[in-house]
């Protein structure tokens, strides 16, 4: 179970704020037991739950699979990457990521630590693959990858806290926090244990990864990214038990979906229902593994009727790009031919192909350095997470990790069409795009935008210069900026019609 450890939280003098605010006060933190596998036991319910998920994944895993396993590996990797970041508050739409991508440079805050967030999962993928221990150094590596470039907390990346860590409350001190984890000196101790327990084979591979995973969390080693670095680990169980060393169970975006579940699995774990918790682990890898299911078919089908409508033969380039294009839906005439290890002109015929069936089109404007976007595998990626970030009565679904995050799991900003409209506005030009462009970018029929562009100039969003062309105005500008910035969208909209 664990026990209770009370300490005096001495205050910061010349903290801002009130006179409780440079109060000192006695604060409880948690400090876990060492893990005891011998004592853990399951009840038949939960031990039938870990079975079937664990069969599932496993035939997932080593089945026969209706596209490559690379890409179907990658592309999930993406999802889960941007799902564990979202439990964060860290909001980054499939096509910012993409983007952030293809050119790092220009990417965002949040784009840039999404795909930090892809570097630390497919190293935790790795060293569970890798024929030996897992170590302390690996997990403090995996930390370095994840946050070394965040301008707040990259100064601690890769070491252990030194200070008092808690979640939710104030941000000044533990005061009215949800949690406060064990003091910095039980840190390593603790995850010398964790350590040494990940590192066993006699246990349920499911129940391994859940009990790692709650266990990383009670502890907090760090001073930040503990969630993503915690979820991570769950994909270094499954590779290194070979449950899931070909296949990648987005097991994140169930529990970002069913995020009270999360939390409250985490707490039943510190409150010795360890029984409960795996159940509820193993409930969310099975949704997991099954929406993978659904995916791929998805991705197959449409994947086969890019090859079938650009006439590729099985043995072409056309062939290859229909499937490259999926892993890297942003890229140029350069970048698909080094992919593909062709000549310029064999790229360039692959792409004109792609643009006459409506596939990909030029995103950046003029003939020079053409970049394009595959935006049907970006959408199709949408509605996967989509459907697993919703509950079963349609409802988004909650995820209270503290009230400093504010992680609630907001709904569709806009609906997809309408998120598709707004982003097909050309950034850097004041030249307005004609309804045909809007079209052919945002991969909807011309009479479905037509409707779109009509009803956002309704709302003061959109000017229509002529017939056909249409510009945004500064409320649609702000609009695209926070939406961009993953703030809320619906509050700042009123916000704006209060100020007209």
């Amino acid at each position: 179970m664990g026990q209770w450890r009370d300490a005096v939280w001495v205050p910061d003098l010349s903290a801002p704020g009130g006179r409780r605010a440079r109060q000192g006060f006695t604060y409880r933190a948690y400090i876990p037991d060492h893990l005891n596998p011998e004592r853990l036991t399951f009840n038949a319910a939960t031990a039938a739950d870990i079975a079937d998920a664990e069969a599932a994944i496993a035939v997932a895993n080593h089945g026969q699979h209706l596209v490559a396993m690379e890409t179907l590996a990658r592309l999930l990797l993406r999802s889960e990457s941007v799902a564990s970041s979202r439990i964060e508050g860290l909001e980054c739409s499939q096509r910012r990521l993409a983007e952030a991508a293809f050119a790092p440079e220009h990417a965002g805050e949040t784009a840039r630590q999404v795909l930090a967030n892809i570097d630390a999962m497919r190293q935790a993928i790795d060293l569970g693959a890798v024929d030996r221990d897992l170590t302390i150094n690996d997990i403090e590596g995996m930390h370095e990858l994840l946050i070394r470039e965040d301008r707040a907390t990259g100064r601690f990346a890769g070491e252990f806290r030194t200070q008092q860590n808690w979640i939710g409350g104030r941000s000044d001190s533990p005061r009215d926090a949800a949690y406060i984890p064990p003091p910095p000196e039980y840190v390593e101790p603790l995850m010398r244990d964790l350590v040494a327990f990940i590192n066993r084979d006699d246990l349920p591979t499911l129940a391994q990864a859940a009990i790692a995973h709650a266990q990383f969390e009670t502890i907090h080693p760090f001073a930040d990214g503990n969630g993503r670095v915690g979820r991570c680990l769950i994909h270094t169980v499954l590779a290194r038990r070979q449950l899931a060393s070909r296949m990648l169970v987005p097991v994140s975006l169930v529990l970002a979906a069913y995020g009270d579940h999360y939390i409250q699995g985490l707490v039943d774990f510190r409150e010795g229902r360890i029984d409960q918790w795996c159940g509820t682990f193993a409930s969310a890898a099975r949704l997991a593994i099954d929406g993978a299911a659904r995916f791929e078919e998805e991705l197959a089908t449409m994947i086969t009727r890019w090859r079938f409508e650009s006439e590729a033969r099985p043995d072409s380039h056309l062939w290859r790009a229909c499937e490259q294009t999926a892993i890297t839906p942003v890229f140029t005439v350069t970048s698909l031919r080094d992919e593909l290890r062709c000549s310029t002109t064999a790229a360039t015929e692959a792409i004109e192909r792609l643009e006459k069936i409506d596939i990909v089109a030029q995103i950046s404007l003029g003939k020079r350095n053409r970049v394009y976007l595959n935006r049907a595998v970006l959408r199709l990626l949408d509605d996967f997470e989509r459907d697993l970030l919703t509950d079963a009565d349609g409802k988004p679904g909650r995820l209270r990790t503290s009230a400093q995050a504010n992680t609630a799991i907001p709904p569709a900003l806009l609906p997809s069409i309408e998120h598709a409209v707004l982003e097909s506005f050309p950034l850097g030009t004041n030249s307005p795009p004609v309804t045909g462009a809007i079209a052919r970018i945002s991969g909807y029929r011309p009479d479905q935008i037509r409707y779109v562009l009509e009803k956002f100039a309704g709302e003061g969003l959109l000017d229509q210069v002529s017939a056909q062309k249409w510009t945004l105005t500064s409320k649609g500008r702000n609009l695209r900026a926070m939406l961009r910035a993953s703030e809320d969208l619906r509050g700042a909209v009123a916000e704006e019609d209060n100020h007209a």
